[in-house]
């Protein structure tokens, strides 16, 4: 008996441990089998929804959060924190291989082409001057402490995109994000939350608008559908003719790696393609949705009239009011034109970026300050272009010495063919009517350049009354 009763005790007690064992690799296997729930970083800048730390959308109505990268970038200071001296960071994208920043940096070697692409050789060497920063033509160079930033000059902007002048927005390149699709959604973006303030709002006057857009870029076309698919009451303004700005696309080539959806049009998709592809789909846009753009308007200034809180447009055909305006003019404001016929072809672009991605091909480039020169001679290097320089000067007495030497000899090498006093006459497909010495002539030319200098926007938002800041950001 006493035996059974010591087997029944051992038996219970083996079983209470093997439960326990059980019971724990049960517990064990379904905190392995249950998803950890990430934890809430922030809320969602347009609809106050929870967004989950790394999260690309807003879970709740999807907006995608690099479209706010920039406003939640802190503002770039002299020194950063530790007292780590400013360093230049270059964008070897847009860099074009000029050595405009090694001539007019004072500290001898610290830059050094490398590959045809600037490098910061010697960093010992810098003294924080910055000018490299003022003389490279494409504003690929920056300065930094961290090496991994680089420095923005925007507008300062709330979450919802307004300037510190209420009622004014800002969409697409403007604001610091460029890519073709950020400013797409950006605009949509901007004009969903104008047409909900407006409709918070007492009705607009008679004479005056909702909203006026600035600009028929990605950014602004996009603003604009979404606006009247909220049936506002609303007019954009654009400088050129319609889809210039696509026209006048400094890139070769364009990719969107994924599909965006554009107001009253859907899912928009470009592959590896041209810009071309996207001015097709530009037009179609615009040709069937019967969206408002007043071309051939430029706005030349935009102020808010203290009493009434409307805002004050003036064009060169008189003034609008608006409620409400949205900026969508692009970063680099308003490149001089030559005024000749053809010049809103597509294969006339008034910036170059990526260089050597022309290959092969007759180019024609305007100009006699250093940004033609450096353009020309990036596209010439190595041979790999037919590149054309038309100047309608006497001299490059506005180049850098260094430019004009450079120059000098490709034109000896017969990598570049110079025009002095020459004009551009027309531009045709395939070729550009060139008066030179008094007599027109023909010259080849796949992708024309026109380099001539340009209005800088921060002026016109300055007289808007928009603080221009400094921001750092990731490359």
């Amino acid at each position: 008996m006493e035996t059974l009763a010591a087997f029944g005790l051992a038996f219970s007690i083996t079983l209470y441990f093997v439960r326990g064992y059980l019971r724990q690799l049960t517990q064990q296997k379904t905190a392995r089998a249950a998803p950890a729930a990430p934890a809430v970083a922030t809320q969602c800048p347009r609809c106050s929804g929870p967004v989950h730390q790394g999260a690309a959308f807003c879970p709740g109505c999807g907006a995608p959060m690099a479209l706010w990268s920039v406003q939640g970038a802190k503002r770039a200071e002299s020194r950063a924190a530790g007292g780590k001296a400013l360093r230049p960071v270059i964008n070897a994208t847009l860099c074009i291989g000029c050595g405009s920043c090694i001539e007019a940096c004072p500290e001898q070697g610290t830059l050094a082409m490398v590959g045809g692409k600037a490098v910061l050789a010697h960093p010992e060497r810098c003294k924080a001057h910055a000018a490299c920063v003022t003389a490279c033509p494409t504003s690929g160079i920056s300065m930094s402490a961290t090496g991994a930033l680089r420095t923005l000059r925007v507008p300062s902007l709330s979450q919802e995109f307004e300037t510190n002048v209420k009622g004014l927005f800002v969409a697409g390149e403007l604001g610091g994000m460029g890519l073709i699709k950020t400013s797409i959604n950006e605009g949509r973006l901007v004009a969903d939350h104008v047409a909900a303030r407006i409709r918070k709002e007492p009705p607009t006057p008679d004479g005056a608008y909702d909203v006026v857009v600035v600009g028929a870029g990605p950014a602004g076309l996009s603003a604009s559908l979404a606006l009247h698919q909220h049936g506002v009451r609303y007019l954009t303004l654009e400088q050129g003719e319609i889809a210039s700005t696509i026209r006048n696309y400094p890139r070769h080539k364009l990719l969107m790696a994924e599909p965006v959806e554009m107001p009253l049009y859907g899912s928009l998709y470009i592959a590896d393609s041209t810009k071309e592809s996207l001015l097709a789909i530009w037009e179609t846009i615009i040709a069937n949705t019967g969206v408002n753009i007043r071309t051939n308007t430029k706005a030349e200034e935009i102020r808010r009239d203290p009493h009434t809180q409307m805002f004050r447009i003036r064009t060169a055909a008189g003034e609008l009011l608006s409620r409400f305006v949205i900026l969508a003019i692009g970063k680099r404001g308003s490149p001089r034109r030559l005024g000749v016929p053809g010049e809103d072809k597509s294969h006339v672009a008034y910036r170059l970026i990526e260089a050597e991605t022309y290959q092969g091909e007759s180019i024609l480039v305007v100009g006699g300050g250093d940004s033609a020169l450096e353009a020309a001679l990036g596209l010439a290097r190595d041979g790999r272009n037919r590149v054309t320089l038309v100047h309608r000067g006497s001299s490059f007495d506005r180049a850098r010495e260094r430019n004009r030497a450079a120059l000098e000899a490709a034109e000896r090498e017969g990598r570049i063919a110079v025009h002095l006093n020459s004009q551009v006459r027309e531009i045709l497909d395939g070729t550009v009517v060139v008066e030179c010495a008094g007599q027109p002539r023909e010259l080849p030319a796949a992708f024309v350049f026109i380099l001539i200098g340009g209005e800088s926007p921060e002026e016109f938002l300055r007289k808007a009354g928009v603080d221009i800041i400094e921001k750092e950001v990731a490359v």
